[in-house]
């Protein structure tokens, strides 16, 4: 993740929450919410990287069984 995701999710979530405007939030909010981006942007690339196992595990399974292959996206 680079820092400019990171600040950008960060940024969503304070909208998301505040109708104040970020650069007008305390450096120690943004900086909650910066954590918070990057433990969402973890989460996600965690999340995305099981759902692509999934794919090529029922890719080989459905092979093996002689059954249409899943198309798993590169």
């Amino acid at each position: 993740m680079t820092p400019d995701q990171v600040e950008l999710v960060a940024q969503a979530f304070f909208a998301a929450e505040y109708s104040d405007d970020w650069d007008d939030a305390p450096a120690i909010v943004q900086q909650q919410f910066r954590d918070l981006a990057r433990t969402a942007i973890t989460l996600l690339h965690q999340q995305i990287s099981h759902c692509r196992s999934s794919l090529v595990l029922a890719k080989v399974s459905g092979a093996a069984h002689g059954e249409d292959a899943v198309q798993v996206p590169s």
